[in-house]
């Protein structure tokens, strides 16, 4: 008997199952809690030239003197500054103080080299410790790039890892590298340092997600993965949301990645906690180790395991064609093509979104508290519609009211109307793209063909990666950029992007209560017969 099929017998998602896989998902929550920290510790906040020959010189305003020596010293805040004066210019005939040894009549100004910044929000960020502003902000996009593409290598090492050494050893591994990177990052003496350790925070982000996500549905029977695939991602969102204190009661960037590195420590445990996944340890021929698992899940769910159903034949799951075979014909051309698109759109908004919260008017708590919870409401929402509406008909709709929102935000930037709309539009971006990155995964390996799904997904997160690492020069393309429409050139490279994306998924094939295709002729036809294709799985579970 197939894996599958003894999973049918014995029970798709009972008792014990749900416990594994619950514990299993512990892992995803640092994974969204560390992607996200670089909101709080690369946020850039209002700051100005220091005062010269002033040492007690701090950016709030303290008394009428020093707010007329600022007024003298500074020129006003230009449309690419943060605050009420000129982020990196003061005027140049300031030498000393008191006042009265300048000449107020010239306008001239130069650039200036230290700075004092707002600490309204923050005791200091990587930005203020390292003063990476007037011109240093693109290491802002550096540093998440970097963490990007090494998730990108990253995918291909640990998947290695968990192939050959098993989920859990790949699970550990991945764990001990966030606590390494938060320690190293805690310690940095110069911001090179940490460009440097972000590739071990990229490679444990993906260690603690992708391999989490394989091991955890391994566990569950196939009618049943759409549901656990949806709580996977309510895992992530949980993440995201439980930074949040963690960010505003710290207030210090170095002691935010040390509170996620010890936060760490207590999921090492799932070690010595969980088993082996049953499928690697099928893999591994390892069939009494299978057996202990399989029957602990009868247990729980008062079933019997079939005799003589674990044996050499359980891991037989037909030839693997190469990933060439895909392109073998124009209807699978077009329809990978589509599917490669639209996972470069979905990771490209998510993350931009996500990234540009710390550029929304208002305090940035309160933001970051409204994207995560509308991204949480988007999970709960599709756990309702996800098998009622139809995959293709969500994922579209989630596209094009996102892309809309990005683009209806242009004017409320051009125009410097109420800043709420804009965050408010953001705030709908986040929601319906976040619903889309929940369906790619299902839509996506519904349509590919069984003995082309691995490498095909695979193809898919290469894509996603690229959307990934080209995201934070988006987000941050009002602050690289000057000229017309510099702060709204990201919305539209945001919002456009969504359309194309979303109106192309309508050429895609519904795939809900389909037979997944198991050939590559079976994905050539997938989809011109619907009523052959209705999988009877679906009639049982009605």
């Amino acid at each position: 008997m197939k894996f599958d099929d003894i999973l049918l017998e014995i029970g798709e998602f009972g008792p014990y199952q749900k416990k594994l896989f619950y514990l299993l998902c512990l892992p995803i929550m640092l994974g969204g809690a560390h992607t996200f920290s670089v909101i709080f510790t690369y946020d850039i906040p209002s700051h100005r030239c220091v005062l010269p020959n002033y040492p007690s010189d701090s950016y709030k305003i303290q008394n009428e003197a020093l707010a007329r020596l600022v007024n003298l010293t500074f020129p006003p805040a230009g449309d690419d500054d943060y605050g009420d004066y000129s982020n990196c210019r003061r005027y140049k005939n300031v030498t000393s103080f008191p006042v009265n040894v300048y000449n107020v009549t010239s306008r001239a100004t130069e650039s200036c080299s230290h700075w004092v910044y707002d600490k309204s929000d923050y005791d200091n960020t990587i930005i203020t410790e390292f003063d990476l502003i007037c011109g240093e902000e693109i290491m802002r996009s550096h540093s998440n790039m970097v963490s990007f593409a090494s998730a990108l290598v990253g995918s291909l090492f640990v998947g290695i890892i968990a192939d050959m050494f098993g989920r859990k050893k790949a699970i550990s591994m991945g764990c001990v590298l966030l606590i390494i990177y938060s320690i190293v990052s805690f310690l940095a003496p110069n911001f090179y340092v940490i460009l440097a350790t972000r590739v071990l925070g990229g490679i444990a982000g993906q260690a603690l997600f992708a391999i989490v996500v394989a091991a955890a549905l391994e566990l569950v029977g196939p009618s049943k993965r759409s549901f656990a695939g949806v709580i996977v991602e309510l895992y992530w969102s949980a993440g995201v949301l439980l930074l949040l204190p963690v960010a505003y009661l710290v207030r210090g960037w170095r002691w935010i990645q040390l509170s996620l590195g010890i936060g760490t420590l207590p999921v090492l445990a799932l070690y010595w906690v969980i088993p082996e996944s049953p499928r690697w340890l099928l893999d591994k021929s390892r069939f009494q180790e299978v057996e202990v698992t399989l029957q602990k899940i009868c247990q729980s769910n008062n079933t019997k395991l079939p005799e003589q159903a674990i044996g050499d034949d359980t891991t037989d799951e037909g030839p693997t064609l190469k990933l060439s075979q895909m392109f073998t014909n124009r209807v699978l051309v077009v329809r990978f093509a589509i599917l490669f698109f639209n996972w470069f759109g979905v990771s490209l908004l998510y993350y931009g979104i996500s990234l540009n919260t710390g550029n929304l008017e208002g305090s940035i708590y309160i933001n970051y508290l409204f994207s995560a919870m509308v991204e949480l409401a988007a999970y709960c929402s599709l756990l309702l519609a996800f098998d009622r509406v139809g995959r293709r008909k969500l994922h579209c709709s989630c596209m094009i009211v996102g892309g809309l929102a990005c683009l209806g935000a242009i004017p409320v930037i051009e125009t410097d109307s109420d800043p709420m709309i804009s965050n408010v539009l953001s705030y709908i971006g986040k929601y319906c793209v976040s619903a889309s990155y929940a369906i790619m995964y299902v839509m996506s390996s519904e349509l590919l063909p069984t003995s082309l799904r691995t490498s095909g997904l695979g193809m898919c997160a290469i894509f996603e990666s690229v959307g990934g690492i080209i995201s934070p020069y988006i987000a941050d393309l009002g602050i690289i950029l000057a000229g017309p429409l510099e702060g709204s050139i990201s919305m539209i490279v945001f919002g456009g992007t969504s359309l194309i994306a979303g109106g192309l998924s309508l050429l895609l094939p519904e795939t809900l209560h389909r037979k997944l295709p198991e050939t590559v002729q079976d994905a050539v036809t997938f989809g011109k017969d619907i009523s052959t294709q209705v999988d009877p799985a679906y009639h049982v579970m009605q």
